[in-house]
């Protein structure tokens, strides 16, 4: 429990009245709650989503769910997201790209991928006609990839705080996170192909990060997570429609 919470409280802005004192350990042995973390995002923004839509139009309601996950995870994945694109598509060496995702300041790149991501997961939301279970369920496989990224790569770094996890998340704990997010898919089970194809196309990406800079860094976890999203939602339309 202590664990959950602290993963909790690292990974959301949720206001938990609990103070833990926490070791790199709890950080690395954590990670299998990653997924429980993305179903009570997932479960939250579903809430939203049904409200909103109650009092206003489908539209408002995919807006209002966006932002509220923005809110909600205090931005942290999008901060990779955008930190990632910085780097990797600046055309220079490994180093000097690591500097660049490093950098705090948003470049040109990340401006434009937060732009267009946050487009179009609300564009695709507002396009299926029954969104509540994908949005619940879409949070829960966007961290399990975090927990398979970070048990099948090596970290680019020499130290940061992706080294909690990169390279120290064993495949037990990757064995129950993809148990615990079967165990999610029983409440829309034709979702499976949806997953499936989601984490065929985070390997294509992790394959391709590894051509830039020969591994992963916390920076690109969170960016999975966003990119992971936006796959969902558009495989779920492209393969089982709207």
């Amino acid at each position: 429990m202590k664990r959950l919470i602290l993963m909790l409280q690292f990974l959301t802005k949720l206001p938990l009245p609990f103070e833990i004192s926490a070791t790199e350990e709890d950080f690395s042995k954590g990670v299998i709650y990653f997924p429980v973390v993305g179903l009570i995002v997932g479960l939250l923004m579903a809430g939203v989503f049904y409200g909103v839509s109650l009092l206003s139009n489908t539209m408002i309601a995919a807006v209002f769910t966006v932002a509220f996950e923005v809110f909600i995870t205090g931005g942290l994945h999008l901060d990779g997201l955008a930190d990632t694109f910085d780097g990797l598509y600046s055309y220079r060496d490994k180093e000097r790209m690591l500097e660049i995702m490093k950098d705090s300041r948003v470049g040109t790149n990340g401006v434009l991928i937060l732009v267009i991501s946050l487009i179009l997961k609300i564009a695709l939301l507002y396009s299926i006609t029954e969104p509540l279970l994908v949005i619940i369920i879409m949070p829960v496989v966007s961290r399990c990839m975090v927990v398979l990224m970070a048990a099948i790569s090596k970290y680019a770094r020499e130290k940061g705080m992706g080294g909690f996890f990169i390279e120290k998340t064993t495949k037990l704990q990757l064995f129950i996170a993809i148990l615990i997010t079967l165990v999610v898919h029983i409440l829309k089970p034709e979702l499976l192909i949806v997953s499936a194809i989601v984490l065929v196309l985070t390997l294509i990406y992790r394959y391709h990060v590894y051509t830039k800079i020969d591994g992963i860094t916390g920076d690109v976890l969170g960016c999975v997570v966003e990119l992971s999203e936006v796959f969902y939602l558009m495989i779920y339309i492209l393969v089982l429609g709207v």
